[in-house]
């Protein structure tokens, strides 16, 4: 299988989740090592200024599970409607994925407006953030210039 660099991965994936995508790297308590957000402007700040990451049942599932889970069925789980509020703001339908790669735990939200994501898709999505972890699990065995490029496309992706 062909080596992809990082921005073919992020370039896959924005076109998988056409409405955006959150990833999240190597997460220690609640801090990722890299955070890649490519939601619209509009949402990113209204989910900031509203502190929705406190109530948001696809962040809770994903800290504390290991696997795929669509977001319509996590919709009992989100007694302070942050998932209507992700709806309203075009992010219609959703799937989280979390995996934990040698006891570091990566987790991803995935957006579409238009339809569920198809198994196929997920299955790709899966092995795209499987990669990305894989990837970014040594920093230090990384060489400058990739390590450079990767903290610049973290920093880009989040405040796109």
């Amino acid at each position: 299988c062909s080596r992809l660099s990082l921005t073919d991965i992020l370039d896959r994936v924005q076109a998988l989740s056409p409405a955006g995508h959150a990833i999240a790297l190597h997460v220690q308590f609640t801090t990722a090592r890299y955070l890649f957000q490519a939601y619209g402007r509009v949402w990113v700040e209204h989910y900031s200024q509203n502190g929705l990451v406190m109530h948001d049942p696809t962040v809770r599932w994903g800290l504390s599970h290991e696997g795929v889970r669509r977001w319509s069925d996590m919709r009992d789980e989100d007694s302070m409607g942050t998932l209507e509020e992700a709806r309203r703001h075009g992010l219609a339908h959703g799937v989280s994925i979390a995996q934990v790669l040698d006891g570091s735990r990566s987790l991803a939200g995935f957006a579409r407006p238009d339809r569920p994501f198809s198994g196929e898709e997920i299955a790709e999505l899966e092995r795209l953030l499987h990669r990305l972890a894989r990837m970014t699990a040594d920093p230090d065995g990384l060489p400058e210039e990739e390590r450079a490029a990767l903290h610049a496309l973290s920093v880009v992706q989040t405040h796109r």
